[in-house]
């Protein structure tokens, strides 16, 4: 007989799994509570913040397995936030994911692992998430070993891919 892990008693000190842990910073209310349903749903801890001053001062208190961020926000845009990420060696490997619905030439070449236009594909988020981050706290996490070189255009907004019949997105 084969015995499971979960049917193993375990000790009442061993450390109890957590879920991977997303952390969300976007000035928008209503985009910040459709991605904690979404990603909650898939099994995700989801935390949120409205700025990237904020969401830096999470980061450096949590960690996170992975940064979804706007990048336009008062205070400490996303690519401020990057920026500072990159220069904090516990920070610079998280993997981020960048949503924006406008494009502008940032001064520096921003390293992420995806950029994603608004209104978002939410299959095209998901397939992203899950590239970058197992919901299953025993795996590892998923590190890019060299992030893409995001160079937007100078202000324009790119052309949106066509979305796919039956394809989902959300407006934000």
């Amino acid at each position: 007989m084969t015995t499971h892990p979960a049917d193993v008693a375990q000790p009442a000190d061993a450390p109890v799994p957590t879920r991977r842990y997303v952390l969300v910073a976007d000035d928008s209310a209503e985009m910040r509570g459709l991605l904690t349903e979404l990603l909650e749903m898939e099994g995700y801890e989801v935390h949120t913040v409205a700025s990237g001053g904020r969401a830096m001062s999470e980061m450096v208190q949590r960690p996170p397995d992975l940064l979804i961020t706007d990048l336009f926000m008062p205070g400490m845009s996303g690519f401020s936030l990057r920026a500072l990420m990159l220069g904090r060696p516990e920070l610079a490997s998280v993997p981020v994911i960048v949503l924006s619905a406008y494009w502008h030439r940032p001064s520096e070449t921003l390293e992420v692992a995806d950029v994603l236009t608004k209104p978002l594909n939410i299959d095209r988020l998901l397939d992203a998430v899950r590239r970058l981050v197992t919901s299953d706290p025993a795996a590892p996490t998923t590190r890019p070993s060299a992030p893409q070189s995001f160079e937007p255009d100078g202000g324009e907004r790119p052309p949106r891919p066509s979305q796919a019949e039956g394809e989902r997105s959300l407006d934000g």
